[in-house]
């Protein structure tokens, strides 16, 4: 099986960890779609993720998530997938979906990388209080973790290379 024989390829992660950014870079290396989720929800409801958060709950955009997964699902395939980081706790099929890589990125060090980007902290809702959010991230670690086919490292590494080491490791599982 070739590179680009694997159907869709979704990143999942805490948010910040750069899902968006190095699945934009490896869909161009592999000629494949780039879908992020949460831009999509974002443009379908008119409204920022945080806006849809205070308005509609995270009840309902977790609803819209789980309709984005059917979609996938029923008729997205050759992509490059970007879920937002609560997605993989809320879509419990999520290994129907495609080839999970986790992008594991170090709390600490995702929070000063946020702040050095105005705005970055405070559009995600979920980072609001970070003491929450901690916990939160440690939560999910061990779930993304055990639904991953391929876990990355994050910290300190450029996206060059990071997706450098996917397309190894991607070579060497097929």
């Amino acid at each position: 099986m070739r590179l680009n024989a694997i159907n869709n390829i979704i990143f999942i992660g805490f948010m910040g960890s750069g899902k968006s950014r190095i699945g934009q870079e490896l869909s161009i290396k592999l000629n494949k779609k780039f879908i992020d989720v949460d831009s999509i929800i974002e443009t379908r409801e008119n409204m920022k993720i945080i806006d849809i958060f205070k308005t509609q709950g995270e009840t309902y955009f977790r609803n819209l998530e789980k309709n984005f997964a059917d979609e996938i699902k029923n008729s997205i395939q050759n992509s490059i997938i970007a879920v937002g980081g609560g997605f993989p706790i809320n879509i419990k099929n999520i290994i129907e979906l495609g080839y999970i890589i986790y992008l594991d990125i170090d709390f600490d060090y995702m929070i000063e990388s946020l702040s050095k980007v105005k705005g970055e902290i405070e559009k995600r809702p979920l980072l609001q209080n970070l003491d929450i959010a901690r916990n939160l991230y440690n939560n999910r670690r061990n779930i993304y973790e055990d639904i991953a086919n391929m876990k990355i490292e994050i910290k300190s590494r450029n996206i060059d290379e990071v997706v450098s080491e996917i397309l190894t490791n991607l070579e060497k599982s097929l």
